[in-house]
Parts: C-alpha cells; sequence; structure tokens
C-alpha cells in the first residue's frame, strides 16, 4: 500500500475562491468551524475587495500555501481528517498559478459566495428557532444600504451564488433584491437555493428573474405527512408546499434546473416517516434525499432538555430501537438517499449485526467441534 501523502504535499482552493457572509455581517472562507472562527471582514465596515484582501484573508491563504495549513483546524476540517485534499501537483489552471506564484492577494473576487446574513423566514421551526424571525426597520435599511455597497459589487466576479444559508431565499425582502439585481449585473451567475418551499411558486420564480438562472434546488421539509409537518415546520403550509414541489418537478424534468434535492432532519418527532419521505422525493422527481440529524443552535431554538429528547439516536433514548428499525428498511437504501451524519447510525446496527452473527458462528463451530470430539472419545472407548 502506498504511504499517505503528508497534508503539506496537498492544496485547499477553499480560501482562494470562497466566501460565507454571515448575519453579524463577518465572512469565512470556508466553514468557522474548520478553522477556529476565523474571519477575514465585515461586511457592515469593510469595502468588498479590502475585505477579500484583508490581512486576515492572506494569513489563511499563507498557511495553504506553505503547507502548513496553520491557520485551519486540522483535527475538525473533514477534508484534512480524511485526506481528501488534492495533491498539489495534480493542481493546474488557475489554481496551480496561485501556487506557483504564491498568490495571497486576488485580483478577482470569490467565484462562490454563500449568503447566510439574512435570517428572516416566514416558518418558525422548533428545531431552528422559537419564534418567526422577520427584519425590522432598523435592520432593513441596513441591508438595503449594504445591497449596493457591498453584496452587489462583491458578487461581481462570482460563478456560483448560493442562498440562503439561513431563513429562506423568499421570505427576505433583501434576498429577492439580491435576485432581482444580480439578474443584470452578473446575468452568467448560477444560483442554487436553499428553501423551505412554502413561497417557491412560479410567481416568485418570475419576480426573482430566476429563468435560466438556477443550478440546485434544495428543499428543506422534514416531514412526509401534512400531521408531522405542522408540528416540525411550525407556520409551513403542506398542500401550498406540495404544489410548488409540482412545479420544480416540472422544472426539473423539462432541464431548467440541474439537481432537486430534498432535505430532512432527523429527530424522535419524525424518524418515523423517512421511508416514506424517500417516496416523496421519488413522486416529485427528486434527484437526491438527503438525511442529517438534528442539531443543536442552543438559545436560539431548544432548550438542552428539549433537544436531548429529539435525539432518538442516542442509545439510552426510550425509542432508540424504532430508530434502528426505521434504519433497516429497504427504502433508506434507494439510489437517490444520501443519509449524511445518519449513516454512522446505519453503519453501527450493521456492523453489530455482522458482530451477532459472528459470535453465532463462532459458537455454532465450536459446538460441533465438541461434539465431534466427544462422538470420537466414545468410538475410541468403544
Amino acid at each position: 500500500m502506498p504511504r499517505e501523502a503528508p497534508l503539506s504535499m496537498r492544496f485547499c482552493s477553499l480560501p482562494f475562491s470562497f466566501a460565507e457572509i454571515f448575519a453579524d455581517g463577518r465572512v469565512f472562507l470556508c466553514c468557522p468551524n474548520w478553522n477556529g472562527s476565523r474571519s477575514i471582514g465585515n461586511i457592515f465596515r469593510d469595502q468588498p475587495m479590502d475585505l477579500w484582501n484583508s490581512i486576515e484573508a492572506q494569513k489563511i491563504r499563507s498557511g495553504i500555501l506553505d503547507g502548513s495549513f496553520s491557520h485551519c483546524d486540522c483535527d475538525v476540517c473533514p477534508m484534512i481528517v480524511a485526506r481528501t485534499l488534492p495533491l498539489r501537483k495534480e493542481i493546474s489552471g488557475q489554481f496551480g498559478e496561485v501556487i506557483s506564484s504564491g498568490l495571497t492577494v486576488l485580483p478577482r473576487g470569490p467565484e462562490c459566495v454563500k449568503l447566510a446574513h439574512d435570517d428572516t423566514c416566514n416558518l418558525s421551526c422548533p428545531s431552528c428557532r422559537r419564534g418567526r424571525i422577520v427584519a425590522g426597520g432598523k435592520r432593513q435599511a441596513e441591508l438595503d444600504r449594504i445591497l449596493h455597497e457591498f453584496i452587489l459589487p462583491f458578487l461581481r466576479d462570482t460563478k456560483m451564488l448560493e442562498l440562503s444559508g439561513d431563513g429562506d431565499p423568499f421570505a427576505s425582502r433583501h434576498y429577492r433584491a439580491i435576485l432581482r439585481e444580480t439578474a443584470r449585473t452578473n446575468p452568467a451567475m448560477k444560483i442554487g437555493l436553499h428553501t423551505n418551499g412554502v413561497l417557491c411558486d412560479e410567481n416568485a420564480w418570475a419576480e426573482c428573474s430566476l429563468a435560466g438562472r438556477v443550478s440546485r434546488v434544495e428543499v428543506s421539509i422534514d416531514a412526509a405527512s401534512a400531521d408531522t409537518y405542522a408540528v416540525v415546520r411550525r407556520g409551513g403550509n403542506f398542500e401550498r408546499l406540495l404544489e410548488n414541489l409540482a412545479f420544480l418537478a416540472e422544472l426539473r424534468s423539462g432541464g431548467s434546473i440541474e439537481l432537486l434535492k430534498l432535505s430532512f432532519v432527523v429527530q424522535q418527532l419524525n424518524f418515523h416517516e423517512m421511508p416514506d419521505f424517500v417516496r416523496l422525493g421519488q413522486r416529485f422527481n427528486a434527484d437526491q434525499v438527503y438525511f442529517s440529524l438534528i442539531r443543536h443552535w442552543w438559545d436560539r431554538a431548544m432548550t438542552a432538555k428539549e433537544f436531548a429528547q429529539a435525539q432518538v439516536w442516542r442509545r439510552n433514548h426510550p425509542q432508540y430501537r424504532e430508530f434502528v428499525s426505521v434504519l433497516k428498511n429497504k427504502a433508506l437504501r434507494e439510489k437517490l438517499v444520501d443519509l449524511g451524519n445518519v449513516r454512522p447510525q446505519k453503519s453501527w446496527w450493521q456492523g453489530n449485526l455482522r458482530k451477532q452473527l459472528s459470535r453465532s458462528r463462532n459458537l455454532a463451530g465450536r459446538l460441533i467441534t465438541h461434539a465431534a470430539r466427544r462422538a470420537a472419545i466414545r468410538r475410541a472407548r468403544a
């Protein structure tokens, strides 16, 4: 087996191509959990290119180029831990030039931008927030100001815009304005939408000038029935959602969007509907049905006690055996299913079953051997 290449021989392109904007205006070059929450600046006080090439941004890029990954959390970043980052010698094109020239100050803005700076949403899902959040007058004025002062100039060179990492793109007046304006300022830019789907209808599609611009759509649903949906997606309308899914399915079948993904946050309230959710995805021609375990957003959503109750995958949870039983359902083995971080749970019961079968075989083997020996002894005595 060839020896694993050291980290110093690998390269990460994210700090040279990606930016994510958070609610307080901070901007990150990758997931904050992966780089110790090192922000490169703030959209409410910095100019677009000054922020993109800030001192902190240059330090992060230098850490990639010198092979130290000094500004990365090497024990947390999944690409570092799994050693899936590409080797430097295999890099060509623009990133090959970055490596050979040691570029930390970039002449062009980010190629991919993820927006999560407006948490306005038409729903108040218990897994995310305690009540409905809508930008008030002061906040809206601030968002209106940065639209032209920062956001649109920052997106000048962007090839993929993802929104939203928080809230809903169709519930936010600010996000709707970004979608409309970029149709004029950057018409070649592709868009990835993450929405709850309730407001994503044909009228919204036209108002936001989305025709021919959307690459993929992810719809967060978390349920397969109206009753469960009413609990986990507080404020939603299941019938309207189904109508909008039909609209998106039509766009997908016609080739107007490249990928349709339905997502499901697994928790105690809905785990029993996982197989039916797969069938819902099949019904609406989804390319992918994605499952993930519920996260704890601290005081913004559930209490610690409520979160513990939601964690049905804990072995001491009263419904744990039911959860494991659901994971055995053949619907979850369909091609379109991605179990995400639920996969280890599936691996556990499969592995546990294998261990039990192995123990049974070993025990059976020992019993057979023992029986054979006793028979041989009886024959010898006779």
